[in-house]
């Protein structure tokens, strides 16, 4: 744990609103301002659950300090979008659920319905799920990051805001994923479907992508963990629904396993270990480390 505490704070202490150092594009862009996006909700995510460990108030704070800073008193977010529906802005929505519990701050539940009003937007494929697009500007494509992106905040907001109404939908988009974008002689997804066959980058027969892509495919056991870990079944009524995800996580650890490096690490292309210019990755091999840790607490593994 020492380690991990060094490594978070040296982080936190060269980090601002404006240019935290651990987004790396932000840095890449020549110190442009970050904005409301995908990576800080990861990282402050991972801030709030130090605090949650440590009960530590500087991760408390740190995070309150970064997402006030963006959130106005009205709900608004300063660099966020409803218009543009990327699904992945919504995944920053996530931590305003937990700052809302902490501190009581009004703002960050006016910034929960802001967010979810992109939900309500969203553009949506023309198949069985009507699941969303990856992005307004990514027609009828499903990424398996997406379903990390969305999901999980989506079925939060059901469970604590909306009765669960829209559950049926959220389990309708994770089916059409496990019966659509898993190889079935392998067990590995790929990393998006395009539902028009149109994209360049799909086959033209079956819409999917041509790999399965390391980072993907912890985005989407995360995805799996996280809706999961906060869905409200406590009247049994959607027992189906909870045990075909549990399923699809179990059956996609098992098949990772199996292309695990002896590192403890993956490769970039999952099945390619080996190949020339693929390589051992970091970041995906660190999401699977959280899924199989998570996997094992919840009991799944």
């Amino acid at each position: 744990m020492d380690i991990i505490v060094k490594y978070i704070d040296e982080l936190l202490e060269k980090s601002t609103p404006d240019a935290p150092m651990w987004n790396i594009e932000k840095i890449r862009d020549g110190g442009v301002k970050s904005n409301w996006n995908y990576i800080d909700g990861v990282m402050i995510k991972a801030v709030l659950q130090m605090y949650d460990v440590t009960k530590d108030e500087k991760y408390l704070k740190f995070a309150d300090d970064f997402i006030d800073y963006r959130v106005h008193e009205d709900g608004t977010i300063e660099g966020y979008s409803v218009g543009e529906k990327n699904i992945d802005n919504v995944n920053a929505g996530k931590t305003l659920f937990e700052l809302y519990d902490l501190t009581g701050k009004e703002k960050y539940r006016k910034a929960i319905d802001l967010v979810y009003s992109q939900i309500e937007i969203m553009p949506r494929c023309n198949n069985e799920a009507r699941s969303f697009w990856h992005k307004d500007i990514y027609p009828n494509q499903v990424w398996l990051d997406g379903m990390y992106m969305g999901q999980p905040f989506y079925l939060e907001y059901e469970t604590k805001f909306n009765n669960r109404k829209n559950y049926p939908d959220i389990f309708a988009q994770f089916k059409y994923v496990i019966e659509n974008m898993k190889n079935p002689l392998n067990g590995l997804y790929y990393h998006a479907i395009d539902v028009s066959r149109e994209a360049f980058w799909c086959d033209k027969v079956t819409g999917l992508s041509q790999q399965c892509w390391l980072r993907a495919s912890g985005w989407f056991a995360m995805a799996i963990l996280d809706t999961l870990d906060k869905v409200d079944n406590s009247d049994h009524k959607y027992d189906a629904e909870c045990k075909m995800l549990e399923d699809a996580f179990v059956d996609l650890i098992n098949s990772m396993l199996k292309y695990q490096d002896e590192s403890g690490m993956w490769y970039q292309v999952v099945n390619y270990g080996g190949m020339k210019n693929n390589y051992l990755e970091t970041s995906g091999s660190s999401i699977m480390a959280y899924a199989l840790l998570k996997g094992v607490r919840l009991g799944f593994l």
